[in-house]
């Protein structure tokens, strides 16, 4: 399972996000809060997260110094938490490829998204797999489409753990819902609906394979489903086969 470490010089910020993230049972079994940044870099010698998530204003040392030296000691992934909106931390950590950015108080939906894109994310990394090959997902787009094809497939890439809708999609592309959804038919053969479960459930056969133990409830949750229902009944829809049928068809 995966290890998780958060950072904030804040005792109730840093127990509520422990709270958060505890209540959202995801494969992060394995988390540890620090109060002091300095702390939390002696500790990554014996505990290297897969994930760091940090505040950014803190004495000693501040978070984007603490993700410089956490990249020295080869932890990869990172999450920036803060009560300041100021572009100059977002450019700095842009620099640090740090893409996410989470404002406080921490909104409970924006870190479950975060979660799970992040989770998959690592579990992708660690097996050297990527979910979506050119040749075998129906999702998968032509690199010289339309530039809205491109800019729609990473939105939903982006966002498709939660529930995201054609309407936002649309909003993000400052694009009328129609005329979206008339280009994706047109250039991909594809329903809105129809490209957004496909991008779950390939996800979803990913974790299948490469996470044995992980319970279909978690992977339902983890892809997007909202309830493990919708899940089984989708996955049987695009695959042909239940989603344990394909768990021990690719362990044979």
């Amino acid at each position: 399972m995966l290890k998780l470490m958060i950072v904030d010089d804040e005792a109730v910020i840093l127990k509520g996000i422990e709270h958060l993230v505890r209540r959202e049972d995801t494969l992060f079994t394995e988390i540890i809060g620090v109060s002091d940044s300095i702390e939390a870099l002696s500790l990554m010698d014996t505990f290297r997260p897969d994930l760091l998530i940090t505040d950014i204003q803190m004495p000693g040392m501040n978070g984007l110094e603490l993700i410089r030296e956490a990249q020295l000691k080869q932890v990869r992934r990172f999450a920036i938490l803060t009560g300041y909106d100021l572009f100059e931390y977002a450019r700095q950590a842009l620099r640090l490829n740090v893409a996410e950015y989470l404002l406080k108080p921490i909104d409970p939906q924006e870190l479950s998204a975060l979660l799970s894109k992040l989770t998959l994310e690592i579990i992708e990394e660690h097996q050297g797999n990527q979910v979506l090959p050119a040749r075998a997902s129906k999702a998968d787009v032509p690199e010289d489409i339309n530039e809205n094809i491109k800019k729609f497939k990473n939105f939903v890439q982006n966002n498709f753990m939660r529930d995201v809708s054609l309407e936002e999609v649309a909003a993000h592309l400052e694009l009328h819902p129609n005329y979206v959804c008339s280009l994706l038919k047109r250039e991909t053969g594809m329903t809105f609906i129809h490209f957004l479960q496909t991008i779950r459930i390939e996800k979803a056969k990913s974790l299948l394979i490469h996470m044995p133990f992980m319970p279909m409830e978690q992977i339902s949750k983890t892809v997007g489903f909202d309830s493990p229902r919708h899940f089984y009944k989708m996955f049987k829809k695009y695959v042909g086969q239940t989603p344990g049928s394909y768990r021990t068809s690719q362990s044979l």
